[in-house]
């Protein structure tokens, strides 16, 4: 890594091949097939991970999600998505 207290998404797939992070993952019962997406879940939008993004991220995704957590996540999308599109509607209405 460039030592920076930051990690890129190069450095983040980097260390995530290592034996040892690969180890510690597992044993935090974390499946990290698709380090992108893991990256983009951790980013906080400028485009790098910091050491305590990385490491709150990875407590917070620890563990197989639960349907109960699952159909949570999936009543808050479709409130959301209701709560845009009447604002989207109003938007438009010019009021």
């Amino acid at each position: 890594t460039s030592k920076d207290g930051y990690l890129t998404l190069a450095e983040f797939e980097a260390i995530l091949a290592e034996d040892t992070v690969k180890t510690w993952l597992s044993l935090m019962e974390l499946d990290v097939h698709d380090t992108k997406q893991v990256f983009c879940i951790l980013d906080n939008g400028d485009g790098l991970v910091s050491s305590s993004e990385f490491v709150e991220g990875i407590l917070r995704l620890k563990g197989a999600a639960r349907s109960q957590d699952v159909m949570r996540i999936m009543h808050f999308c479709r409130t959301l998505i209701s709560e845009v599109s009447l604002m989207q509607a109003n938007f438009q209405k010019g009021g």
